[in-house]
C-alpha cells in the first residue's frame, strides 16, 4: 500500500485493482466508517459507505488525539494521517509541545495542579466535521453515499445481508460494518432493539461547546490560557479548551454534572444566565471561558459502559456505534481508528479469502478490542468525576487528584499497536484452527 496517487484527469484517487471479491458496506460516514474505507481501499478491497445526513454542516466539536491515535491513522494510510496534518493544531507555546493538557484549579485564577506530559508528540486538535469532509476527499468516486439512514437489515439464507434505507431503496452485502455513531441504529439490530445495551447511557452530566476566534480567546483569557489546552477543575463541573484549526479558534467544552436528563432531545437551547448560573460558584477562569459562549446549548453526554459482543456473523460494529466514550481522557476518537487498522490487517491477511473467512476476523477483532475500548469508555466517565472533584477514591484532594492525573492515561498512549495486530491476528488463526478441527470431527 502506497501513498495516494491521483487521475490526472479527474483528480480522483486511484483505486487499487480489487484483490479480494468481498462486497462491504459500511453504514455510517464518521470518522470510523471513513478511516475503514480508506484503508481497505488502498488494500485492495472494495466498500461502499452510506451516511444518513443528506448534506454536510460545519458545526461539531474539536476532537483531540494523542499518539496512539495518530500512529494508527499512519498504519491505516499515510493519506489519513497527511489529511489530519494539514488541519491539525497542537500547544500554541514551544515549551508545552510534549504537553497533553494543563490540569488547573477551577476555584482559583487557575492554578497549576498538573502538567501531563505524552512525550514526543504532546496533543493534537481538529475540526470534527472539516476532517471527516477532508476524509470524504480521499475516496473513489460512488464510493460515499448520503442521504442513505439505515431503518432495516434483513438477513439472508447464505450468511449475507440487504440494507434497507428510509429512502425506500436497498442493497445487499456480504459483510457489514456499523459506523453509525452513539444513536447506532446497527447496535439495536446486532444485540436486539429491546437489549438494555443496545441503547446509550446517560453519563450523568452535560456540556455546552462552542468555537471562538482565537483573537477573542486570547482578549479574555490571555496567551497562555487561550493558545494552550487546558482543564479547568471544579466542584461538580469543568472546562475544556484547546486550540484547533491551525489555532485560529478556540474549542470550548463546559461540563456540569446532574443526576437525570429529563429532556426528550439530546440538545437543548439554552442561555447566557443559565451558563453563569450553573458556573456561579467557580473561580475568575472559569467564569471567563463560559462567558464566551454567546448562543449556548446543552449537550447530554451519554457512552455506552458496555456491550456483550462487537460481532455477529458478518455484521460487526466499529467507533462509537461500539464504544461511545464521554470525552474526559480525549481518548474516545482515536479508539475508532484502533478499530479500523485492526480490521484493515485482518481483512487483507492471506488467511481471508472469501466470505467464509470472515467471521474468525471478525470473532477476533471482537475479542481483542472490545476489553481495550470498554475500559477507555468506563475509566473516563470515570476521570470526569475526578475532574469534578467528586471522584471515589480522590473527592476533593488536589493531591489525590494529581497523582490519578499523572498516570492514568499512559496505558492508552504507549499501547504497542503492531502487537495488538499480531495478537488479533493470531487469535484468528486460532479460531479458524479450532473451527476446522470441530468440522472435521463431524
Amino acid at each position: 500500500m502506497g501513498l495516494r496517487q491521483m487521475s490526472p484527469e479527474s483528480q480522483d484517487p486511484v483505486v487499487p485493482k480489487p484483490r479480494k471479491q468481498l462486497n462491504i458496506a459500511i453504514v455510517g460516514g464518521g470518522l470510523a466508517g471513513l478511516s475503514l474505507a480508506i484503508g481497505l481501499i488502498q488494500r485492495g478491497i472494495p466498500v461502499q459507505i452510506y451516511e444518513g445526513a443528506t448534506e454536510w454542516t460545519n458545526a461539531g466539536a474539536g476532537l483531540v488525539f494523542v499518539k496512539n491515535a495518530m500512529t494508527a491513522m499512519a498504519k491505516i494510510s499515510p493519506d489519513i494521517y497527511e489529511a489530519f496534518a494539514k488541519r491539525s493544531s497542537g500547544q500554541g507555546w514551544e515549551s508545552k509541545k510534549t504537553t497533553y493538557m494543563d490540569y488547573r484549579d477551577g476555584s482559583t485564577n487557575g492554578d497549576l495542579i498538573t502538567s501531563v506530559i505524552c512525550a514526543n508528540t504532546g496533543q493534537e486538535s481538529v475540526h470534527r466535521t472539516l476532517f471527516a469532509k477532508d476524509l470524504v476527499a480521499l475516496l473513489p468516486k460512488g464510493t460515499f453515499h448520503m442521504g442513505k439512514r439505515l431503518t432495516a437489515m434483513d438477513n439472508r439464507s447464505d450468511g449475507s445481508y440487504t440494507l434497507r434505507w428510509a429512502d425506500g431503496q436497498s442493497t445487499d452485502a456480504d459483510i457489514v460494518f456499523g459506523s453509525d455513531g452513539i444513536k447506532s441504529k446497527c447496535r439495536q439490530l446486532l444485540l436486539g432493539e429491546n437489549s438494555p445495551e443496545a441503547v446509550p447511557k446517560f453519563a450523568k452530566e452535560f456540556a455546552y461547546r462552542g468555537m471562538v476566534p482565537m483573537e477573542r480567546a486570547v482578549a479574555v483569557l490571555g496567551e497562555e490560557f487561550a493558545r494552550n489546552s487546558m482543564v479547568n477543575i471544579g466542584s461538580g463541573c469543568l472546562t475544556t479548551t484547546h486550540p484547533i484549526e491551525k489555532g485560529t479558534l478556540l474549542s470550548i467544552v463546559a461540563c456540569r454534572s446532574i443526576d437525570t436528563w429529563e429532556h426528550n432531545e439530546w440538545v437543548v437551547p439554552s442561555s447566557q444566565e443559565a451558563v453563569r448560573k450553573d458556573f456561579a460558584r467557580c473561580g475568575p477562569v472559569m467564569q471567563k471561558v463560559i462567558s464566551m459562549m454567546d448562543k449556548p446549548a446543552m449537550w447530554a453526554l451519554f457512552d455506552h459502559p458496555e456491550c456483550s459482543t462487537f460481532y455477529k456473523g458478518r455484521f460487526a460494529l466499529i467507533g462509537d456505534a461500539a464504544h461511545a466514550s464521554t470525552p474526559h481522557q480525549g481518548a474516545g476518537c482515536g479508539q475508532a481508528f484502533e478499530d479500523a487498522l485492526v480490521l484493515c490487517s485482518l481483512l487483507e491477511d492471506e488467511h481471508v479469502v472469501s466470505t467464509a473467512h470472515v467471521e474468525d476476523a471478525l470473532e477476533a477483532y471482537d475479542a481483542i478490542r472490545r476489553p481495550r475500548t470498554l475500559k477507555i469508555v468506563n475509566t473516563s466517565r470515570e476521570n470526569g468525576e475526578i475532574c469534578m472533584r467528586r471522584g471515589e477514591n480522590t473527592g476533593d484532594d488536589l493531591d489525590k487528584i494529581k497523582a490519578s492525573l499523572d498516570q492514568r492515561f499512559h496505558w492508552i498512549w504507549d499501547e504497542d499497536l503492531d502487537q495488538q495486530v499480531q495478537q488479533a491476528k493470531a487469535k484468528m488463526y486460532e479460531i479458524s484452527e479450532s473451527r476446522r478441527h470441530k468440522g472435521a470431527e463431524q
